[in-house]
């Protein structure tokens, strides 16, 4: 795929991006991953902590080529204090600043918990990361997340759900 440049940056804490895709590496292959980066230029890349080996012999970041910004997630946090502990884990690990906030206490359905969200991000962007939250849609926990400095709200959007994108336009 040619290379795709463009003057409509794409700019998170400070970072540019020419690309608006954010690719999602849960229960892929490790070569799809490898491939979409490479074919759709992907430039963001998220990643669960505790996934990041899926086989004794096969690592995520072997299939991450440099460049590449990573976005390590949450995922598995049931509350505010183990979202922080997670974050603070990826960045030793060299995962970066970026962080996406995942937490949700319910596993049967998977919806985000915003109030332990909005506690994570006060903390977390506090301590210098760049704060992606994954929040179910609610005008006022939006508020309270911009609020708390984080830079790009992720919201679930239920398909029947999805009238209510039109409420962040009021942010």
């Amino acid at each position: 795929m040619e290379d795709i440049k463009t003057e409509d940056k794409l700019v998170i804490g400070g970072k540019e991006f020419t690309s608006r895709f954010i690719l999602g590496s849960g229960k892929y292959s490790m070569k799809l991953i490898e491939a979409a980066i490479r074919d759709a230029g992907a430039e963001l890349i998220t990643l669960a902590v505790r996934r990041t080996n899926t086989k004794d012999n096969e690592n995520i970041l072997d299939y991450i080529p440099e460049g590449v910004t990573l976005l390590p997630n949450t995922s598995g946090a049931r509350n505010a204090e183990e979202a922080v502990r997670i974050a603070r884990l990826a960045r030793e690990l060299g995962c970066g600043n970026f962080v996406k906030i995942e937490i949700m206490r319910d596993t049967k359905y998977l919806l985000p918990d915003n109030t332990e969200t909005i506690k994570a991000t006060e903390i977390l962007a506090k301590e210098g990361f760049v704060v992606m939250p994954y929040m179910y849609p609610d005008l006022n926990a939006a508020r309270d997340l911009v609020n708390a400095s984080c830079h790009l709200l992720l919201q679930l959007v239920p398909i029947r759900d999805l009238l209510q994108k039109s409420l962040f336009r009021y942010l």
